[in-house]
């Protein structure tokens, strides 16, 4: 059937080559009375006109032949037919485009948008979108981007929410001469939610950004299904509905959004609701595997304490000196641990206490303590009492009970000039 298909496109192609070339004769646009003229109309009545058979090719209107530019420069750009020509499609959606062909119209916006095959040129994309924005979801998905962002012309939030606005609603479009319903665009529905959501255009309305995200949740846009996740976490919509959070970020985490294997990991991990070890550690890799560090240091902990897996020493301190790498004051602490008591390797004071460092620059009352006890027993520095009480004071300060302990154990240190007082 694929064949079939293929000759019969190369063989309507041959019948129009005059009207592809460079210099085509300009036919004469034909309109189109009939309403859904593709739909309404049979074999019979497409074919046997007057009496007689007309063939099985179409006749040389306009619309044929710019369809078949479009078609042929589809095949060009996209290179699924023919090589991958993106000068030779930039020449066939001009030409269809020039007969009106508003799909072409399209395409030109989005090739003059990226400076695909040619130079960007942000204005003539404008222009383009501009042009067909009355009947084509693209166009007005397109022109809200660029009034939202300020993208070959003045930003405009009223304008970019009115254009994603008609671009996120089921349309009836024109498309191959028919007249059809197509949904709304889902990356036009998430816009249209950030935008209440935000407030931006619109008066700020979350539940209406719920209501969007839904939407285009429903048609798979992860970014979409993260957001609702979140919104009805923090108690937006009708009522509280954990599993249906929970199943959005599911979704995304399973198209995988790093942030929604992260969120659905944490929600495994630390939520008594949900708690499961074993698919907290399955998503926390995924998401460290694309570089989200937080899930690194939960990684760790996991690895510490044998939560889902056995405790391995060795791999929690490689999740957690990933981690460190992003200065995470927890993970600096949690190294220091590792070292200090020996964790899956000898004891290393010198590391233990430069990780310990680390870690109370970012005022971690543990890390305090700990560097308290090192200068109080010489570990990994030379013996300080002075510096061990300030450590232990900066501690107490900050609600740790060990170091009020230890504060009112510390040895008093003799003065330095001790002896001098005693013999006089």
């Amino acid at each position: 059937m694929k064949i079939k298909a293929i000759v019969a496109l190369i063989t309507n192609g041959l019948l129009i080559s005059s009207a592809l070339a460079a210099n085509e004769i300009q036919a004469s646009t034909v309109k189109v009375q009939e309403k859904n003229l593709c739909k309404n109309k049979t074999f019979w009545q497409t074919h046997f006109t007057h009496g007689q058979f007309n063939g099985f090719y179409s006749q040389m209107t306009n619309d044929v032949i710019s369809n078949a530019q479009h078609q042929f420069a589809n095949h060009y750009f996209e290179g699924n037919l023919f090589n991958k020509d993106l000068p030779r499609a930039l020449d066939l959606y001009q030409r269809a485009h020039n007969r009106g062909n508003p799909e072409s119209t399209a395409k030109l916006g989005l090739v003059y948008r990226y400076g695909l095959s040619t130079q960007k040129d942000y204005q003539k994309a404008f222009e383009f979108y501009q042009s067909i924005a009355g009947n084509n979801p693209d166009a007005q998905f397109n022109l809200g981007l660029m009034y939202r962002y300020g993208i070959g012309t003045l930003k405009n939030q009223q304008q970019a929410f009115n254009y994603f606005k008609q671009a996120a609603s089921n349309q009836m479009v024109v498309k191959n001469n028919c007249e059809v319903q197509v949904r709304g665009i889902p990356e036009a529905q998430f816009q249209l939610g950030q935008m209440y959501r935000y407030g931006l255009g619109v008066k700020k309305n979350l539940d209406q950004a719920l209501l969007w995200f839904e939407e285009a949740s429903n048609q798979d846009l992860k970014e979409a299904q993260f957001n609702a996740a979140q919104l009805i976490m923090s108690g937006i919509g009708e009522h509280h509905d954990y599993d249906a959070a929970l199943d959005y970020y599911q979704r995304a985490a399973e198209q995988g959004m790093p942030e929604a294997q992260l969120n659905l990991a944490r929600e495994y991990h630390y939520n008594d609701r949900q708690k499961d070890y074993l698919k907290a550690h399955h998503w926390y890799t995924k998401a460290a595997k694309q570089g989200q560090i937080e899930a690194e240091f939960n990684l760790g902990l996991m690895e510490h304490y044998g939560h889902g897996v056995y405790p391995n020493y060795q791999k929690a301190l490689m999740h957690y000196e990933e981690a460190a790498k992003i200065n995470q004051p927890e993970a600096f602490l949690n190294i220091a641990h590792i070292h200090y008591y020996g964790m899956g390797k000898p004891k290393d004071f010198l590391l233990a206490y430069q990780y310990y460092q680390l870690a109370s620059n970012y005022n971690l009352p543990q890390a305090n303590y700990q560097l308290g006890v090192m200068n109080e027993f010489g570990q990994g520095t030379s013996q300080d009492l002075e510096t061990a009480q300030e450590y232990y004071q900066r501690a107490a300060n900050q609600g740790n009970i060990d170091a009020k302990m230890a504060l009112q154990k510390l040895p008093i240190k003799e003065p330095d000039d001790l002896e001098i007082l005693a013999s006089n």
